[in-house]
């Protein structure tokens, strides 16, 4: 018994039409849900590697500022002069470009494993000169806090009043 031509061609068509409708229910009933859940884990995987790496790359930043830090309070732990500490505040404020009137410093501060020395400055002078200035402080021998700014407007032209009280931290003996 032979098929005919047309019969084979009916034949091949029907068995991949079931062949086609079988693989399309089976991709969607087990590889395409498994596919999805795969996909959810390798995509929370890359968010929280790409979090490892932000807190690696803040770890980077920490500990150069922990260093630098360290480096500030180890080479002042010879207690420096407090005059030493306002004379240099006041040369990096002149190199700044700004004018200082007036220094009031008060007494040395004794807390847990660091001395606080607090003063006030008040100065005059450009808003972009401040900006150098804090710059420089930063880049002090000495590590300086800023805890209180004042900056007074003036009439145009003028330059601005500041007024700044600052606190260098420095080692016990």
């Amino acid at each position: 018994m032979s098929l005919m031509r047309r019969e084979l061609f009916l034949m091949s068509l029907y068995l991949c039409l079931i062949l086609g409708i079988g693989l399309y229910f089976f991709f969607f009933q087990f590889a395409y849900p498994r596919y999805t859940i795969i996909n959810s884990k390798i995509q929370a995987a890359e968010t929280g590697l790409s979090q490892i790496n932000q807190i690696l790359n803040g770890k980077t930043v920490i500990e150069k500022e922990y260093n630098d830090f360290v480096q500030k309070f180890q080479a002042n732990s010879g207690k420096p002069a407090l005059t030493d500490i306002l004379q240099d505040v006041k040369s990096k404020a002149g190199m700044a470009g700004l004018n200082v009137t007036n220094v009031k410093p008060f007494p040395l501060k004794e807390d847990g494993i660091y001395n606080e020395f607090d003063f006030k400055l008040e100065t005059e002078g450009e808003l972009k000169n401040l900006g150098s200035f804090f710059y420089a402080l930063d880049k002090s021998p000495y590590m300086f806090s800023i805890k209180h700014t004042q900056i007074n407007a003036q009439a145009e032209g003028e330059p601005l009043k500041v007024q700044l009280l600052l606190s260098a931290i420095l080692a016990k003996d």
